[in-house]
């Protein structure tokens, strides 16, 4: 079998539909929460990536303990998400940011550790933030909205 080389003396210029910035280069990153907690979130952080801070803040405030507990999930098989429950009228919302790469491996890597979900872990730590307690102390498995 003969082969024939074809070169071509054009250049080729491709042409990027992402935009030169370098907000561009965190990924968007989605949590969903329930409409009571989604509101909380938006009032206590506002302005300029305030769902980076949020993450920040609680990883922050309760990583530590959350690596030194126990998994919240007893099942080691099963991952445990959030559910909507029959009885309740839970609405849910997304909240959509661009958390820093480290931040939000973190959260996974802790999830992964407690047998939960990132949605399920975030809105653990967001409930427990806003019932006052602000500081490490005494971590319990509890349900998630």
């Amino acid at each position: 079998m003969r082969l024939k080389l074809i070169t071509n003396s054009k250049r080729i210029k491709a042409k990027t539909l992402k935009a030169h910035s370098s907000v561009n280069e965190l990924s968007v990153c989605t949590v969903i929460l329930p409409k009571d907690l989604h509101k909380k979130v938006r009032k206590e952080w506002r302005g300029k990536r305030a769902g980076a801070r949020c993450l920040k803040e609680l990883l922050f405030l309760y990583a530590k303990e959350l690596q030194e507990k126990d998994r919240m999930n007893r099942d080691p098989d099963l991952l445990l998400y959030q559910r909507k429950e029959e009885d309740t009228k839970t609405n849910w919302n997304r909240l959509n940011f661009r958390p820093d790469t480290e931040d939000w491996s973190k959260l996974g890597l802790l999830a992964r550790k407690h047998g939960v979900s990132r949605c399920y872990l975030f809105t653990f730590l967001l409930e427990r933030y806003f019932k006052g307690e602000k500081g490490p102390g005494s971590l319990q498995k509890k349900k998630a909205a």
